[in-house]
């Protein structure tokens, strides 16, 4: 008799320890999924932060020209005459990183400091970024 009575003991006692288990293996599934999006937001912002860093040398080397101006007035046949005849404002507006392309949507040197709006094509991510004396300082989107 004492035998049939532990069978249901026995019964709860590997259900608890089912249960248990399920529940840790849930944790490290949620844990695992956090980690990864945190990683593919972490790489988007470094997407666009390259960019942002691709861009301002750009303007401080071969399109030193479009520095002074607003990218809404990058038009090509209307730049400054001290612009190489073979810059395309165009170019400087759309580049690829990661294999994701990035757009820039505003440069306004009249802020002080200078601004920089830039946005993923794909994913629709904007990133904020100041052109300070000591390099690039991302404000966020």
């Amino acid at each position: 008799m004492d035998r049939i009575a532990m069978v249901p003991l026995a019964m709860a006692g590997s259900l608890v320890l089912l249960l248990s288990s399920l529940s840790l293996q849930g944790m490290v599934l949620q844990g695992r999924q956090l980690q990864a999006l945190e990683g593919a937001r972490q790489r988007r912002e470094d997407r666009l932060a390259s960019a942002a860093q691709v861009l301002v040398a750009q303007l401080q080397g071969s399109a030193s020209c479009l520095r002074p101006l607003p990218s809404s007035g990058w038009i090509r046949g209307a730049l400054p005459p001290e612009c190489p005849l073979e810059l395309d404002p165009d170019a400087l507006r759309r580049s690829t990183v990661d294999g994701s392309a990035v757009e820039l949507i505003q440069w306004d040197p009249t802020q002080e400091p200078p601004e920089l709006l830039l946005q993923e094509a794909d994913a629709g991510r904007r990133g904020r970024f100041q052109l300070r004396a000591t390099g690039l300082q991302a404000l966020g989107g």
